[in-house]
């Protein structure tokens, strides 16, 4: 074949190539495109659901608290209170959140105002945000004036004595500083609460009443206080009431099972085991009292008043050790005094 030939195979098979290389490579150029227009923004009429979350999307905006220790006195004390919300996120408006404000005026005198105030608007910051932590910080300053009002509020002289005077003052100044509703949900309970303890002082003052009538208008008192105040005196009560019913258990000849189950019932298990212990120590001491009462009483009999004192010391040496040697000179002492 002479090189002319040769030429033109060459040229042939060339321009093949070149034609078969262009098709091969025209779908990767569109794939290239393809992969530019996927990293472009996607516009928000193209994908609204996208655009809208993010222009909603909330902001915290609470803050670490700037305060490490706690005022001396409140060392080793949880702060009362609570800063709580609704759920539409705002601020729920209550008892809790003047006393977490109390719990922090109890520094007062170790502490300057200007500084309780800051260290309060840094436990909002903290736990709350946004419109909630505004509605507390407000309600802080509203609550620093009605401080501030109730220390020079004044009565007229005939009424400075009657504690119901005194309360229908401290109504008005609230409702003046924060409404009439803020007013009512932060200390509306404390109110009805006050006005029920006046009323039963008055109650158990009443000469004129019969037993029976005076346990009535009692009763009828306490059923007005708010089921929080209800349950605080019922918890308070509890222990003195339980011991009650056991002595009269006792009196009308209960035995030990007896006053175990009613204790289990009353306080659960776990206490009712505690009490049962408790009773038993306190039958020991009684026991160990009495027996060194008749040895006490013996060497009464016996000795001059000037060898007694020696002999009790003896005699209590040997029954108790010095703690508790101040126990039974305490029961001594009130038993002389009784006579």
């Amino acid at each position: 074949m002479n090189r002319r030939h040769l030429a033109a195979v060459f040229l042939t098979i060339t321009t093949l190539a070149a034609l078969w290389l262009g098709v091969s490579s025209s779908p990767k150029k569109k794939e290239t495109t393809a992969e530019v227009a996927s990293d472009k923004p996607i516009s928000a009429k193209s994908n609204p659901p996208r655009q809208k979350a993010e222009t909603k999307a909330p902001v915290d905006t609470r803050e670490k608290n700037p305060f490490r220790d706690k005022a001396r006195s409140l060392r080793g004390t949880d702060i009362d209170g609570a800063l709580r919300l609704l759920p539409d996120g705002s601020l729920l408006i209550g008892p809790d959140l003047i006393k977490l404000f109390d719990y922090f005026f109890t520094t007062v005198g170790e502490e300057s105002d200007e500084t309780i105030k800051q260290r309060i608007l840094a436990v909002i910051r903290e736990r709350l945000n946004g419109p909630a932590a505004q509605q507390a910080s407000a309600l802080l300053d509203q609550y620093l004036r009605y401080r501030k009002d109730a220390e020079s509020l004044s009565l007229p002289k005939a009424e400075e004595a009657d504690p119901s005077a005194r309360l229908e003052a401290t109504k008005k100044l609230r409702r003046k500083t924060f409404g009439e509703e803020t007013a009512e949900k932060l200390f509306g309970d404390e109110e009805r609460e006050g006005e029920v303890a006046i009323a039963e002082k008055k109650v158990r003052e009443d000469q004129t009443l019969t037993e029976e009538e005076r346990e009535k208008k009692l009763a009828d008192l306490e059923a007005q206080l708010p089921e929080s105040a209800r349950v605080a005196r019922e918890t308070a009560t509890l222990p003195l009431r339980g011991r009650n019913d056991v002595e009269a258990m006792r009196a009308e000849g209960a035995t030990d099972d007896d006053v175990h189950a009613y204790r289990t019932e009353t306080f659960g298990a776990e206490a009712a085991d505690r009490l049962a212990a408790l009773d038993q120590e306190r039958a020991a001491w009684k026991a160990r009292i009495e027996a060194f009462e008749k040895e006490r009483a013996k060497l009464l009999e016996t000795l001059s008043e000037d060898a007694f004192p020696q002999a009790e010391q003896a005699l209590l040496d040997k029954s108790f050790n010095p703690t508790e040697q101040r126990r039974v000179r305490a029961t001594l002492l009130m038993k002389e005094k009784e006579k």
